[in-house]
């Protein structure tokens, strides 16, 4: 950011150093008293026109230091502005920012919630799973002993029917 030096625009308004109108020249005191009447008009004359040339060139200074002070405020005023600006459109983007984060965790929130829900479910349905894996293990075991019982039947029965002569080689169906 641009900084105003005040110094600087102090000696832009006001140049510092000896800008007084050069003193008129001392009189000639002695050769004054000789010469008084119309001398002392003439140097009168003289002096008020000096001290006139001496307040027009003060008034154009100020006038000039006056210009450079408007000047020199017109451009802190400008620069105040525009940092101004700056500032509100930072706090803008600071409060869009905020909201923004604001949003982002409440969908992380959210998300997470979600999250826990699904994996709550994920573990009921992991528990269900197993659990029909044991029973389908105990079932294929039912079937496995079931067939083989059956077999046992069926041998038992094989065993105990008599073969008639002309059959002995053919199996049962």
């Amino acid at each position: 950011m641009d900084s105003v030096d005040l110094d600087q625009v102090m000696d832009e308004i006001i140049p510092r150093g000896d800008t007084r109108p050069p003193a008129p020249p001392a009189a000639n005191f002695p050769a004054r008293q000789r010469a008084r009447g119309g001398d002392d008009a003439m140097a009168a004359l003289d002096l008020v026109s000096q001290a006139a040339a001496a307040i027009k060139e003060l008034e154009k200074q100020s006038a000039q230091a006056v210009a450079r002070a408007h000047g020199a405020a017109n451009a802190v005023r400008e620069k105040l502005e525009r940092a101004e600006d700056r500032g509100d459109r930072a706090e803008a983007a600071l409060r869009k920012s905020e909201a923004e984060a604001a949003d982002l965790t409440a969908a992380l929130i959210q998300t997470r919630k979600d999250l826990d829900a699904l994996q709550s479910r994920l573990a009921a349905k992991h528990a269900d799973l197993v659990a029909m894996e044991q029973r389908a293990i105990v079932a294929e075991k039912r079937a496995t002993e079931a067939d083989a019982a059956v077999q046992r039947i069926v041998d038992a029965i094989r065993t105990q029917l008599p073969v008639k002569p002309g059959e002995q080689g053919k199996p049962i169906a």
